[in-house]
């Protein structure tokens, strides 16, 4: 559980109502158990009066009439004068307290680990028949499955772009999710895979083939199969399905889907969903029929 005492403990804020809530979360976010998230703009108030998981919600002093009209009895509303720096450092406080307790790395006895790889002592799991090559890195809270291979130089498991601007100056959001590389997955030289944040970790499926230079971002989910040509970017959050390829320098913004065996073709820019099936080429991607 989470209570006042961790938000003092993490803010040094002394003035806190009583609460109890189970995690953290964005407050449009229904969960179905209690959180505690925040509000400074009240453009995002009427999601949050909708959320039946607000236990507590953190908010500006000249949002608290408003929250207190539009917001259930039962959330406990929190003063404070910068809600976002406060309930990112309580986020960056308890994900370090979790990491603390994460068991040792374990490595199967016919992985091959090369010696100037990297492998965290703590959170990690390489299963049978796994490949890590020169100057390769695991980071913890990172899970090969068998047969996976990492090429030279590649990352996985680092800690994403999530950076919050406060009155404080910038707060660097720690990174509290996993990141798992299905069995038979080969993972190409520089590659870099950023570890889940926030309830969504980073899943790539099996018998996938990412090249060289590829950068899949925080909370991507890769499913079956797929292929990622040299120099792809894929944003926070994005979706490719089973057998989908993704040409050479794609980029693909957050929280886009792309559909199973679609194509993304050589530079294409995807704002928006790709159906299953289809071919994309172009800025901004469209649909290609040749």
């Amino acid at each position: 559980m989470i209570t006042q005492d961790d938000l003092t403990s993490a803010t040094g804020i002394t003035e806190v109502s009583q609460f109890s809530v189970e995690s953290l979360d964005l407050a449009g976010n229904d969960l179905g158990r209690p959180i505690l998230s925040f509000l400074d703009d009240r453009r995002f108030l009427r999601g949050a009066a909708g959320n039946r998981s607000l236990g507590a919600i953190l908010v500006t002093p000249s949002l608290t009439e408003e929250a207190s009209r539009e917001l259930d009895d039962s959330v406990t509303i929190i003063a404070v004068d910068d809600p976002r720096w406060a309930y990112f450092t309580l986020h960056n406080m308890i994900a370090t307290r979790n990491e603390s307790m994460l068991p040792a790395t374990v490595i199967a006895g016919s992985a091959r680990v090369h010696p100037t790889a990297v492998v965290d002592e703590v959170g990690v799991v390489i299963d049978e028949g796994v490949v890590v090559e020169a100057n390769a890195t695991i980071l913890r809270s990172s899970r090969l499955g068998a047969g996976v291979v990492i090429r030279a130089g590649a990352t996985i498991g680092t800690i994403g772009f999530e950076h919050k601007r406060t009155s404080r100056g910038i707060l660097t959001v720690h990174h509290d999710g996993d990141t798992t590389i299905g069995p038979g997955t080969e993972i190409g030289a520089n590659a870099i895979v950023a570890r889940g944040y926030q309830r969504r970790h980073t899943l790539i499926g099996a018998d996938c083939r990412l090249d060289g230079g590829v950068f899949v971002a925080h909370g991507c989910h890769l499913g079956d199969r797929v292929f990622v040509a040299a120099g792809a970017t894929m944003a926070g959050g994005v979706d490719i399905d089973d057998d989908a390829w993704i040409g050479p320098g794609a980029t693909l913004i957050d929280r886009v889907r792309v559909g199973a065996g679609a194509r993304v073709g050589i530079g294409s820019v995807v704002f928006r969903n790709v159906a299953a099936g289809t071919q994309v080429l172009g800025n901004p991607a469209r649909r290609f029929v040749s």
